[in-house]
């Protein structure tokens, strides 16, 4: 029986322990991010209008990058659980603070905002140092194989989330049950699972070498990030998909959140039915991980695993300009997160190993951050852009769709453009020496005894 479960998830019997501990934290980080996530979205639109997304989006971005470049600097100098707990408790506190806001009547414009800045934050920052402890904990050939188990666990979190966010709207119209349990609920969740983190990693001898780099600073941090990005083709390619991937799903995820503000009549069903539709997304991420990711990851060359997510977003980009309902919107966005989630992010997650590891977590970092951020505000100015004239009568809301909708077709054919040349550059970056040193210990790691 515990064959046939190994077999099933593709671990190794000294594996579980670690693997399973932080596909919880990932679960738990998830179903947190999720749930506020719904909330925060379904709140905003409600009580704001979806044409001032793209506001929120930059203002937010902006803010993301800052803490982004703020967490670059301090990701090499501590070690990374000890990192991942802090980021858990930190966001405990900061979901107890929120809970005072809404408990005594905040202004809307204040508390939606505030709530999917928290959420957006935590999307972006604990990731980065979560996989960058998962890159610690195992190797580069232990990666393909372990990290889609662990990124599964963030589909469950996921489901959970998202179904929680949309049974919260029926409690909301039987019972006295308002957004102040559900903050206090998830403040107690990411305590506990500070606690249960330490606990499962106690006596665990982590084998990656962290460097304690006191004096490092964010321009340094950025420059080493830069070095790789501008030196490595291999790394240059993947920062370029990044950023034309951040720019589509910007457009791909307004085009979906504004076909649904028109074809709901409420705040709360709009919630419902986000949330509905997320957690049906994330059962497809968990097939499509367990069934596909696992199994044909590791079978596949790390540069052929980059040619997935390019063809899937201009599958979904044609599929929403060909089909502006719901449908079209809904299933658009479905292929694009899905490929870039249960794909996409383990095999970049699999590159990332490659580099030193007293650099990889910065070089993860800025990978997992300003390629994405940068792309949203590109893709935030574009539609602010565009509505500003369709606010002027220059031209008119469906002629706009049809335009960010095209910039998105167009962006994905350069993104199958670069997937080529990242393919036709990757042997010779793998004869970098930046890489040297991070290629030497995967090799003595995938010797067994």
């Amino acid at each position: 029986m515990k064959e046939r479960f190994f077999t099933l998830v593709n671990l190794k019997s000294e594996e579980i322990r670690l693997a399973f501990s932080l596909w919880v934290l990932i679960a738990i980080n998830t179903f947190v991010l999720e749930l506020a996530d719904v909330v925060a979205t379904a709140g905003f639109v409600s009580n704001l209008g979806v044409d001032r997304i793209p506001w929120l989006w930059i203002v937010t971005t902006l803010i993301t990058i800052l803490a982004a470049g703020f967490y670059l600097v301090f990701i090499d100098r501590y070690p990374r659980l000890q990192l991942v707990i802090w980021l858990l408790i930190g966001l405990a506190i900061l979901y107890l603070l929120l809970e005072f806001l809404f408990a005594f009547n905040a202004p809307h414009w204040f508390t939606y905002p505030v709530l999917y800045l928290l959420a957006d934050q935590q999307f972006m920052i604990l990731p980065l140092a979560f996989w960058a402890l998962a890159s610690d904990v195992f190797a580069v050939t232990e990666s393909k194989r372990v990290f889609p188990f662990i990124a599964s666990g963030a589909v469950i979190g996921g489901l959970l989330g998202n179904g929680a966010a949309a049974l919260v709207t029926y409690l909301a119209e039987k019972y006295t049950f308002g957004l102040t349990q559900i903050f206090i609920a998830i403040a107690v969740v990411l305590i506990a699972s500070a606690v249960y983190l330490r606990v499962m990693f106690i006596n665990v001898n982590i084998r990656t070498r962290q460097t304690r780099e006191e004096n490092a600073s964010l321009g340094e941090t950025i420059k080493i990030g830069m070095d790789y990005f501008l030196n490595i083709p291999l790394f240059k390619a993947v920062g370029m998909l990044m950023f034309l991937a951040g720019l589509i799903l910007t457009l791909l995820e307004f085009n979906f959140l504004s076909v649904i503000n028109n074809s709901v009549h409420s705040d709360l069903e709009f919630q419902r039915f986000l949330g509905y539709y997320k957690a049906v997304q994330t059962s497809g991420l968990l097939a499509f991980q367990w069934l596909i990711t696992s199994r044909w990851l590791s079978k596949i060359e790390l540069k052929n695993s980059f040619s997935v997510f390019p063809i899937s977003l201009a599958v979904a980009s044609s599929l929403a300009l060909s089909l502006p309902a719901l449908f079209g919107a809904a299933t658009a966005r479905f292929i694009a997160r899905t490929v870039y989630s249960a794909w996409d992010d383990p095999a970049r997650k699999a590159l990332q190993g490659l580099v030193p590891d007293e650099k990889r977590g910065r070089i993860s970092a800025f990978m997992d951050s300003y390629f994405i951020t940068t792309a949203t505000i590109v893709g935030c100015l574009i539609l602010v852009l565009l509505f500003g004239l369709v606010s002027a009568g220059l031209i008119s809301r469906e002629a706009a769709v049809v335009v960010y909708l095209g910039i998105a077709i167009v962006a994905s054919l350069i993104a199958v453009l670069v997937f080529v040349w990242l393919r036709r550059e990757y042997d010779t970056s793998m004869l970098n020496y930046r890489l040297s040193r991070s290629k030497r210990k995967s090799v003595l790691d995938g010797i067994e005894f």
